[in-house]
């Protein structure tokens, strides 16, 4: 008998609502770094909101979907390998998250239309597409078209973290802020960081991924954790460019310095092959990065 919190629990596995609540709270990140007036755009921002989280769950249950016989190997305790909840009832939910995503969108553009003047709802459009273009090249796996992004090496990763820090840009979209380069500094930093994660997060998957030729199977071990280290230190540059450059005042640098130190501790890690600490320290300097950066923009803004 399955409890009602265990149901939830399924549930809220399948959508990963932990990165649910990433990109919904990296929607109000845009409006806390540019100042803009939460009272004027609270409408706008939870349209987003609403928007790309039911964009993120739609796309995890389809690609748990899809790769069901991996995870039986690699992640067996997950809601579908596991059966706790069958793939009729995920198709069904997936599908419906992604058709609630576009109404989402369309409910953007009419409450643009009628409340702001020209087209601002145009750079949200074009960011929500290209997140449902990186979907279906990572996702892809047959005629017409076989790009399968997912099965090539880098590609994969390189998607997954682009989309991911792309809900960056769609919070930006929502302000009217789609080209502000802090911004796009912020989402940079982010898709570098997630890049390296789940670069990391392969390494122990090898066994399972049978039917792709992910980074750690072409290139190996040390070579991954090698580069997953690159990658950290690029991220952490990338994480004081905002100040270098001026969009931030330098005595608000201590905010990003936990998250930067917190990258850099990976190193240990990857030395003594703790590939799944790695990914667990990686996912909550993004974290810290994050709060820093949205305290930084209370400072200034507040």
């Amino acid at each position: 008998m399955v409890t009602r919190r265990q149901y939830v629990r399924n549930w809220w596995d399948l959508s990963r609502g932990w990165n649910m609540i990433w990109g919904i709270s990296t929607i109000a990140l845009g409006a806390v770094m540019v100042g803009v007036d939460y009272s004027e755009n609270l409408f706008t921002l939870a349209l987003h909101a609403f928007t790309i989280g039911c964009f993120i769950a739609g796309w995890f249950a389809i690609n748990d979907l899809l790769d069901i016989e991996i995870d039986r190997i690699n992640h067996p305790q997950r809601p579908l390998p596991s059966e706790s909840i069958s793939e009729e009832s995920a198709k069904k939910y997936g599908h419906r998250m992604m058709i609630l995503s576009g109404v989402g969108l369309m409910a953007i553009i009419m409450n643009d239309e009628k409340h702001i003047e020209g087209m601002a709802w145009i750079d949200s459009v074009i960011v929500w597409l290209v997140a449902l273009l990186m979907m279906i090249t990572y996702e892809l796996d047959g005629k017409p078209f076989n790009p399968a992004l997912k099965k090539r090496m880098f590609w994969g990763n390189l998607t997954i973290a682009m989309t991911m820090a792309i809900t960056i840009l769609f919070g930006a979209a929502a302000i009217d802020h789609a080209l502000d380069p802090l911004l796009w500094l912020v989402a940079s930093a982010a898709c570098i960081l997630t890049t390296a994660r789940e670069i990391i997060m392969d390494n122990k998957d090898v066994s399972g991924d049978f039917d792709r030729n992910t980074y750690a199977k072409i290139k190996g071990n040390q070579k991954t954790r090698k580069t997953v280290w690159i990658l950290c230190v690029a991220a952490s540059l990338l994480l004081i460019m905002p100040f270098i450059l001026d969009y931030l005042p330098w005595k608000l640098a201590i905010f990003v310095v936990p998250s930067i130190g917190c990258v850099l501790l990976v190193k240990p890690y990857l030395s003594k092959g703790r590939d799944e600490e790695v990914g667990n320290i990686i996912r909550f300097s993004m974290l810290l990065g994050l709060s820093g950066l949205a305290v930084c923009g209370i400072i200034i803004n507040g």
